[in-house]
């Protein structure tokens, strides 16, 4: 009698062990986040840096160049864009609360933000705040990130944020760290390339 009740039982145990679900297989791990974990990490503690190159700026029909000089140290950007054909220098310094700007002829304008200075006196502009992030080809944290897509090396190949899409077009090797080559910077009827010909990291 009791043998017969443990094998009732026992074939009762075997019934339900049957019956329960499985667990689903873990998802696979895409390696290129990993990458990209390590690399935004890396490249995002360099945040005092110096990069050189040329700008190209098309809005529609309309289109200019200048080359430009970016001297980042923590929150303080200093720009300096210089215009061809003898247009001289505007250099632009300052973080997020305020923002001088000095025109070729000495006259010094101040603003709350880069992007009104550079709107009124260079005619076009991009948010410096993000965009010192964005050299480096990483999104501002401070900021949602949409459409992220990556390359096979787990580095940035372009997302959108702010009203922009930023696009990693090349990449160069510089002290250790992998950083941006050329960028496209695209905002409705405004388009800006930026080729970058030479970084100096201090913090590296």
């Amino acid at each position: 009698m009791i043998r017969a009740a443990l094998l009732c039982s026992l074939m009762l145990l075997a019934g339900c062990a049957a019956l329960a679900p499985r667990a689903p297989a873990p998802a696979p791990v895409d390696p290129r986040e990993a990458r990209w974990t390590a690399h935004r990490a890396l490249v995002g503690a360099v945040d005092d840096f110096t990069l050189s190159g040329r700008i190209a700026i098309q809005r529609g029909a309309e289109g200019g160049g200048a080359r430009l000089r970016w001297r980042q140290s923590g929150e303080l950007s200093d720009l300096r864009v210089m215009a061809p054909m003898a247009q001289g220098t505007f250099r632009l310094q300052g973080e997020a609360a305020k923002v001088v700007l000095t025109a070729p002829d000495g006259r010094r304008h101040e603003a709350p933000d880069f992007e009104a200075l550079m709107a009124a006196h260079l005619g076009w502009s991009f948010p410096v705040e993000g965009a010192r992030f964005w050299v480096r080809g990483i999104p501002d944290p401070a900021e949602p990130v949409d459409n992220l897509n990556l390359d096979a090396e787990g580095r940035l190949r372009d997302l959108a944020q702010s009203g922009w899409r930023i696009s990693v077009l090349d990449y160069r090797e510089v002290d250790g760290r992998t950083l941006p080559a050329r960028l496209f910077l695209n905002a409705g009827k405004l388009q800006i390339r930026l080729v970058i010909d030479t970084w100096q990291l201090t913090n590296s």
